[in-house]
């Protein structure tokens, strides 16, 4: 696990971000280990992969901190951004995480709708990995909020039906 933390230091622009963003990460881990316990997903995860992937989701964001807006739609690259660091350090698993968490997953079509500056591809999670670490993200912000599901549910609103509609899938399946 401390190579995880040598990675986000080795990617961070400051101290300061790397501790919230690490902080961040273990708050999506301490989520994650929560949903695992309490649906009893113990045989049907990669735990390993659950610990790497929390720690590593947003690897990317570091270029974003010094402006952070998480509204801002350049934002939303910091999960390719991170999915590109990550596959350069050898870790394919951990890059589609990165990926695949913004929003509760983003589609080819939402992508295109919205005239997203991403890729024009599904970033959907798939795995139940990236389905646990994508749905316990949105439970805590960068900014030390700690959001609960209605305020998640208002904000994904905001977004549009796709989103929302996506993260209620995930709600259901978890809580």
């Amino acid at each position: 696990m401390n190579s995880y933390f040598k990675l986000l230091k080795k990617y961070s622009i400051s101290k300061e971000y790397y501790n919230i963003v690490l902080n961040h990460s273990l708050l999506v881990l301490g989520k994650s280990v929560n949903i695992i316990a309490q649906k009893k997903l113990y045989d049907e995860i990669n735990f390993d992969l659950i610990i790497s992937g929390c720690l590593l989701h947003d690897i990317g964001v570091f270029e974003f901190m010094k402006n952070f807006n998480k509204f801002q739609k350049n934002y939303l690259k910091h999960g390719i951004i991170g999915g590109k660091i990550l596959r350069n350090e050898g870790l394919k698993k951990e890059a589609l995480i990165a990926e695949r968490h913004i929003g509760s997953g983003l589609s080819k079509e939402y992508i295109i709708q919205k005239n997203l500056p991403l890729p024009k591809k599904d970033f959907l999670p798939i795995t139940l990995e990236e389905k646990i670490i994508c749905y316990a993200d949105k439970f805590h912000s960068k900014s030390d909020k700690k959001d609960n599901i209605e305020s998640i549910k208002k904000e994904m609103k905001e977004f549009g039906k796709e989103p929302l509609k996506r993260f209620l899938e995930l709600e259901k399946m978890f809580d």
